[in-house]
């Protein structure tokens, strides 16, 4: 039976640039003091030079004279020294630099070939965040077969998916929180959430109200109020991110909504339309007053 070549790459070329790194600085720091052992005899003195021309008072006349022109051949007979080391040392930062890359590259290797358990990784499963990862990651790789079947117009970075795997979990843990009966008395629940109560009551044959309101909005939030939008329409980075507002940006901090029927920024943060607080009644954006008029 055949024995691979390479059964752990990840983990080898990660045990390989340990071992460069002490011998990498080891190498250039013995090249610094070699270059130092050339200056024992004039640092020393222009030291001396120094404090001698900085005791003189007054303006010393002649002795201050000498003493620059002395400094000055120190300097001259140090600078080729001194330039030498900041060339071995900006060789010596772009070396670590090059290890550095590499082990975080063999580090990525190890964990996609799952090199290292999850065990040593991540620590004992019976934390309740572990639960909470394991379900994320098991959204994550169904909405990855998902969109591999959809083709590459559906696809998505993994980077977006935890995003949005993540603030889906936050939402699921302010559902889990016990509501009282009449949740529009509660301080504590906000706007949104008495929105979606609302359509819930109305699918029952309740009264619902379908217009958007104001409110106070996190990340979380403000990306759930979008999930069934038509995703063509929305503006999104390069992780995959929703953008919002007049600067583009992703949702953060205190936020509002723009009442418009058909606005197509929706959410806007409040420093960027010059606010303080979430305004009372209703709040329309720029575009949408210039559709109304």
């Amino acid at each position: 039976m055949s024995i691979p070549a390479n059964l752990y790459p990840g983990l080898n070329d990660i045990v390989d640039v340990l071992e460069q790194f002490p011998l990498e600085t080891s190498r250039y720091v013995t090249l610094l003091h070699e270059i130092d052992a050339k200056c024992v005899h004039s640092t020393p003195s222009l030291n001396d030079k120094i404090d001698a021309f900085a005791s003189v008072e007054g303006n010393g006349g002649v002795d201050k004279k000498d003493l620059l022109g002395q400094m000055n051949a120190l300097f001259e007979e140090l600078m080729p020294s001194l330039e030498e080391k900041m060339h071995v040392s900006s060789i010596m930062l772009e070396s670590l630099q090059r290890l550095t890359t590499r082990l975080e590259l063999a580090y990525e290797i190890a964990i996609r070939n799952q090199e290292i358990p999850s065990s040593l990784r991540l620590g004992a499963d019976n934390h309740p965040a572990m639960h909470l990862h394991h379900e994320l990651m098991e959204k994550i790789d169904a909405k990855s077969n998902g969109a591999g079947v959809a083709g590459p117009a559906g696809a998505k970075s993994s980077q977006a998916l935890r995003s949005e795997s993540r603030r889906e979990a936050m939402v699921a843990n302010k559902r889990q929180v016990a509501v009282p009966n009449d949740a529009a008395d509660d301080a504590a629940f906000s706007d949104f959430e008495l929105q979606r109560r609302g359509t819930s009551m109305s699918s029952n044959g309740g009264p619902a109200d379908t217009k958007k309101r104001k409110r106070r909005a996190n990340v979380s939030t403000v990306a759930l109020s979008r999930d069934d939008a038509d995703s063509s329409k929305l503006r999104t980075n390069e992780y995959g991110e929703i953008l919002y507002c007049y600067c583009n940006q992703v949702a953060y901090g205190e936020m509002v909504g723009c009442d418009g029927a058909n606005c197509e920024l929706e959410w806007f943060h409040l420093p960027c339309i010059h606010l303080d607080h979430i305004p009372k009644g209703k709040w329309y954006c720029d575009d949408c007053k210039k559709r109304k008029n």
